[in-house]
């Protein structure tokens, strides 16, 4: 039987089962990988996020993306290409734009796969490319439209030709395959997402510290070939640093900037984050202690292994990597460092930005169950972990997670009337509201958050009924709104107010002419069976 170039993700032909070259346990888990990220793909509508992705590759040419979004965009061009050429064959439905990130998700868990194969073993390579397939983090990502799997992706691409590199001989035809496969997946990572940069960071923190680490063992991969591959990417990646430098001057200057919406993070954020990897978000308030626990456990059993008894290949005396700390310098760095430099620059840290370090911390979980001596008490932890994974699932799919616009807007359609005019809040609202609503006989008006009420109220003039579009707004603003409108003379209410999960619709009614009686027409409140407004919104 015969296998890849590359011995399938380096595993080397030494009696391991596969079928046609692929090892046998990673059928089922790609297979259950791609049927949580395939189901259920369509259901939601687009919320804002997604909304921004589609508008910007349907608006612009492919070399207004490479050249003039960026300019607006905070995130570099890569997926707005890549999603651009992939609309332009499969179109714009939600299944269609969400498949290409379910697709990515799927190949993500295999090649986490093949980098834990090859830092570790084939075990530690099956477990955590198993607790990614099923973590809620990654199925959640993998169904938006968004770049956040891509960056996932690259990320563990990058790592696992940089792990190649350590191995292999400089100047033989596996290290210039090698030397290209690193470069060319490391520069689509740092043109995929600026949190990319912090990947580079961590392996250059690796191959840098070498000379003063000890437990750094001595590589093939030497200085001055490091040096000068670096040198190529940084060539390569140069005119999108040089435009993020640029921004980063200008928002630290005073200017506006397109992430200041982020908050600044605090020790707490790192504890979320975690949670976040492993669905905290699903949980709520009420994350399990006993799955704390067993990954606590196993991280310090991950990090406090003996080199001199390990079971992982990658940690024996011989070998030219240190896998546990190349893999924690792989988690650490995309995290901390962002942190810090959103306390001297300005706030830059998401959770879901740092999703390629995520990868890192599910090795690290994999490495602490495998050197667990019983092999009972390994699948006890494997089963508490997956249980723990897979609990909060049933949630994500039956609650609506997205703000449903296509609903919302789906309903003021089939209600207003053409004199009838629709508010809707600025700046969050008007954009995915707009991409729903195809009637353009009804005049829509966008308010914007510090709107006084003489404009709110001139805003209504001359109309009918009053339809309120409320999201990502504050509940005084809210009010404001609504009692400007309330506060004129020509209209009532609201008599009607629905929920559509991050979305609040008020309807005011034009009140009778003269001579008119309106002794049917007594204000009622009718909320909408869609409330999900307690859901907490981690976009």
């Amino acid at each position: 039987m015969s296998l890849s170039p590359t011995a399938w993700m380096d595993g080397e032909q030494n009696g391991d089962r596969s079928l046609a070259g692929v090892p046998i346990e990673l059928y089922p888990i790609a297979l259950v990988a791609a049927s949580l990220r395939l189901f259920r793909l369509e259901s939601e509508s687009y919320w804002l996020d997604e909304v921004v992705s589609v508008t910007i590759v349907t608006s612009n040419a492919p070399i207004e993306l490479l050249v003039s979004v960026p300019g607006n965009d905070p995130h570099p061009p890569l997926y707005y290409l890549l999603l651009s050429g992939w609309t332009a064959i499969f179109g714009t439905s939600e299944l269609a734009t969400r498949l290409l990130s379910a697709l990515v998700g799927v190949a993500t868990v295999v090649v986490c796969y093949g980098v834990g194969r090859r830092l570790f073993d084939r075990e530690v390579g099956a477990i955590a490319a198993l607790l990614v397939a099923v973590s809620p983090f990654h199925v959640w990502y993998s169904q938006e439209v968004r770049m956040y799997n891509l960056l996932a992706l690259l990320t563990v691409l990058s790592f696992y030709w940089f792990v190649r590199l350590q191995t292999a001989k400089p100047r033989d035809e596996g290290g210039i395959r090698d030397e290209i496969g690193y470069a060319v997946s490391t520069v689509l990572l740092g043109y995929t997402h600026v949190f990319g940069l912090f990947a580079i960071l961590a392996q250059n923190a690796y191959v840098f510290s070498r000379p003063v680490v000890r437990i750094v063992p001595r590589s093939r991969l030497t200085l001055r070939r490091w040096i000068a591959l670096q040198g190529i990417t940084a060539a390569l990646l140069l005119p999108w640093v040089v435009r993020l430098l640029r921004r980063t001057i200008a928002a630290h200057g005073g200017e506006a900037s397109n992430v200041s919406w982020i908050p600044l993070p605090t020790a707490e954020t790192v504890r979320e984050t975690f949670a976040a990897y492993l669905g905290g978000y699903l949980f709520g308030e009420s994350f399990p202690f006993l799955v704390s626990l067993v990954v606590v456990g196993c991280l310090v059993l991950a990090l406090s292994g003996d080199r001199g008894t390990a079971t992982a290949a990658a940690d024996r005396q011989d070998s030219p990597v240190n896998a546990v700390y190349l893999t924690l310098l792989w988690l650490v760095v995309p995290i901390l460092v962002p942190i810090a430099l959103s306390h001297v620059v300005t706030p830059i840290f998401v959770d879901r930005y740092s999703i390629g370090a995520s990868l890192a911390f599910f090795l690290l979980i994999a490495v602490g169950v495998r050197t667990i001596s019983r092999s009972s008490l390994r699948f006890v932890v494997i089963g508490v972990l997956l249980v723990a994974l897979v609990a909060p699932l049933p949630t994500y799919y039956q609650a609506d997670q997205k703000e449903q616009w296509r609903e919302a807007a789906a309903d003021v359609e089939a209600t207003a009337d053409g004199d009838d005019v629709v508010l809707v809040s600025r700046p969050f609202a008007e954009r995915p509201f707009g991409y729903y609503v195809d009637r353009s006989d009804v005049t829509t008006v966008r308010i914007p958050p510090d709107a006084s009420t003489d404009e709110i109220r001139g805003a209504v003039d001359g109309h009918d009924d009053v339809w309120i579009v409320l999201s990502y707004t504050d509940s005084s603003t809210d009010r404001r709104i609504s009692q400007a409108v309330a506060s004129h003379d020509e209209y009532r209410g609201p008599v009607e107010e629905r929920q559509y999960n991050g979305i609040t619709v008020v309807r005011f009614e034009r009140t009778a002419a003269e001579g008119e009686t309106d002794a049917d027409a007594e204000p009622s409140i009718a909320v909408g069976d869609r409330d999900r407004s307690n859901r907490r919104l981690i976009r």
